[in-house]
């Protein structure tokens, strides 16, 4: 197989997102886009010559989920929308344990978010994600072929130490690639392209349904929306 070209899966990727026509019908195209990337991303992981049948990752395995996690606005929206189909109940108890979490994590930074050990808001009772068909580009990108290895290096890195954590290089490149040129593309088409902390964005979110028609018109969310 051909080594992989990223500056050309960047450049091609970037102009697909800048394309879309602002109007009514934009953000159910970059929802779209969103999900179809995502999905052609798992078809270049396939065909990657990199071996994932090492990887230990699996329903239930959560030891990475007490970081923070950049999340773009749309990935928001999927995700909010995503919860709303699921019922009103489900969006109440989601949005309470956001809320309890977002008490305890705003304002970490990366490191002190690991030392608190705070696990994510979407994490059901075995440790599964709730909202994994639409979960961050980034909560993608991670792999490990070790469970304990993460635990270790996380319980490491707050005393200081570092554990090397073996994972599938190219997906984590290839993930983190995408969650560039998204960014950079909604910023040439003329919206919000920032990221923002997953669960202080999907309890704005939740609380906010015209959030998505004020991103279309131009506006930026601060941090005293968030907060």
């Amino acid at each position: 197989m051909e080594s992989f070209d990223f500056s050309q899966y960047q450049n091609r990727t970037s102009e697909s997102v800048a394309q879309i026509v602002r109007g009514e019908t934009a953000l159910e195209s970059i929802l779209e886009l969103l999900q179809q990337v995502a999905d052609d991303a798992e078809t270049h992981i396939e065909q990657h010559p990199g071996d994932r049948s090492m990887i230990d990752c699996g329903p239930g395995c959560s030891s990475c989920c007490v970081v923070n996690v950049s999340t773009l606005l749309p990935e928001g929206f999927a995700i909010a929308r995503y919860l709303n189909q699921q019922g009103e109940e489900s969006v109440q108890q989601a949005a309470q344990r956001l809320d309890k979490l977002w008490c305890e994590v705003r304002g970490l930074d990366d490191d002190d978010r690991m030392f608190v050990r705070r696990p994510c808001a979407f994490l059901d009772a075995q440790g599964c994600c709730s909202i994994y068909p639409v979960r961050p580009l980034l909560c993608r990108s991670i792999t490990s072929t070790a469970a304990e290895n993460c635990h270790d290096a996380l319980t490491g890195k707050i005393l200081g130490e570092e554990t090397t954590v073996l994972m599938h290089q190219f997906q984590h490149d290839l993930y983190e690639t995408l969650f560039i040129v998204f960014s950079t593309g909604l910023e040439q088409l003329g919206v919000d392209g920032r990221s923002f902390e997953l669960a202080g964005l999907i309890r704005y979110l939740l609380r906010h349904p015209e959030a998505e028609g004020e991103w279309l018109a131009g506006r930026h969310l601060t941090w005293q929306d968030i907060y």
